[in-house]
């Protein structure tokens, strides 16, 4: 069974030779690494060309396109039974990989996906919380559940997105190519909106297929001003510059797969897009949207920043008039804002700093993600063979992991 891994890129060699490195040291023979370059100029070619590892696929889009067309570019250069996506400022640990191979190899899974840990570059003078990353008990050691994503349907078009777990992913998660290929409006169009990565999520949630939960994370997401999570965060809040996020709206617009509706920067816009998107394009029109409570999500998220809520506001109503819903969207706007996290959300951040621990990515003079990822592996070691063979208990790799982490820097 090949898997591919694959990092799209663009202008981002500072960060993208780090994140390679991190597939690099994976011990095994039947991979493949694939590095799709939106046409960088920034010497991206030239260093993967100076790599000489065999498994390594270099395809350049010769052109400036949308993540959307790049996602696309990288999927049909691939040749593997399953696929993991992830950024150019992300990784993958090592040493925890044979393990994902074992579950995938076991129980042949339309995809597998686990929890998300994430790390900041230091890049921004100033910052908290950047250059280090937090592991919680629930990221590690946990069973495999069985699931079917079809179930939290509902979820979705209600837009309870809190109950979205678990969720199917490919962008740090796995996917099978037969699966992917089954949900795809034909074979050379994998990707069909904006954001490839929520797309093929919420794909997934409204369509189903047979997939597993991994309490264990095997990528680290890695965080960045110069990444397209970050540019819509500095405009969520109308902080920082907003040049990444107004480039990757000016390529969506020339895109001819583009969502629906325009994002304006909001993440949550891009949510609701994207599950429109879907609806429109996959012809599963019969599912019903509630489009007051998206309306109401959507609005409610730009609280803090009037100039983002009036555009969002115009391109919401726009929408709702064409589409024949403008009593959902009037009835959004007569509604109390919702709290950005509601009580159970914010009792499970709780929960969830009282069970982990926070560690410096520092090592050796070096805070990249291929620090994280060693000192990952360092944490772990092969306890999770234990657990997958019921040799060792959960609770007692969870306390092996944090007595060793007494010995790197701890962070708050």
């Amino acid at each position: 069974m090949k898997i591919s891994i694959v990092i799209p890129t663009r202008e981002r060699l500072q960060f993208l030779k780090y994140s390679v490195q991190t597939a690099l040291e994976i011990d095994d023979p039947d991979i493949e690494i694939v590095i799709s370059d939106n046409a960088s100029t920034d010497g991206t070619q030239e260093y993967i060309a100076s790599l000489t590892d065999p498994r390594i696929t270099y395809v350049n889009t010769g052109g400036r396109f949308s993540m959307r067309e790049n996602f696309n570019t990288a999927f049909l250069a691939s040749s593997g039974d399953y696929l993991i996506y992830f950024g150019d400022d992300d990784g993958i640990v090592p040493g925890q990989f044979k393990y994902l191979r074992q579950l995938l190899e076991k129980h042949r899974p339309d995809g597998i996906s686990w929890p998300r840990v994430t790390y900041g570059w230091p890049v921004a003078q100033g910052k908290n919380k950047t250059g280090g990353f937090r592991i919680t008990r629930d990221d590690v050691f946990g069973s495999t559940q069985r699931y079917q994503p079809s179930d939290n349907r509902e979820n979705l078009l209600q837009c309870h997105l809190a109950k979205l777990t678990p969720m199917p992913d490919l962008y740090h998660g796995c996917m099978s190519r037969a699966y992917l290929e089954k949900i795809a409006l034909r074979p050379d169009l994998i990707f069909d909106g904006s954001i490839p990565d929520f797309n093929i999520s919420y794909r997934a949630l409204l369509k189903g297929g047979d997939f597993l939960h991994v309490g264990h994370f095997f990528t680290v997401s890695g965080y960045s001003p110069a990444s397209t999570g970050g540019g819509y965060a500095a405009s969520q809040k109308g902080k920082g510059s907003a040049e990444t996020k107004d480039s990757f709206s000016a390529e969506n617009r020339t895109d001819p797969e583009a969502d629906v509706m325009a994002h304006a920067g909001s993440v949550p816009m891009a949510f609701y897009a994207t599950l429109e998107t879907i609806l429109k394009k996959h012809g599963l029109e019969t599912c019903q949207t509630d489009h007051q409570a998206w309306n109401h999500y959507v609005l409610s998220s730009a609280r803090k920043n009037p100039e983002l809520r009036g555009k969002l506001q115009e391109i919401l109503g726009e929408y709702a008039r064409r589409m024949g819903h403008d009593d959902a969207f009037e009835a959004a706007l007569t509604m109390k804002d919702r709290p950005k996290r509601s009580l159970s959300e914010r009792l499970n951040r709780l929960w969830m700093q009282l069970h982990s621990f926070r560690v410096s990515a520092e090592q050796d003079g070096e805070n990249t993600i291929l620090s994280v990822v060693r000192i990952v592996d360092a944490l772990l070691r092969d306890d999770f063979a234990g657990v997958l063979d019921g040799t060792t208990k959960k609770s007692a790799a969870w306390q092996n992991t944090k007595q060793r982490s007494k010995s790197f820097e701890r962070q708050l």
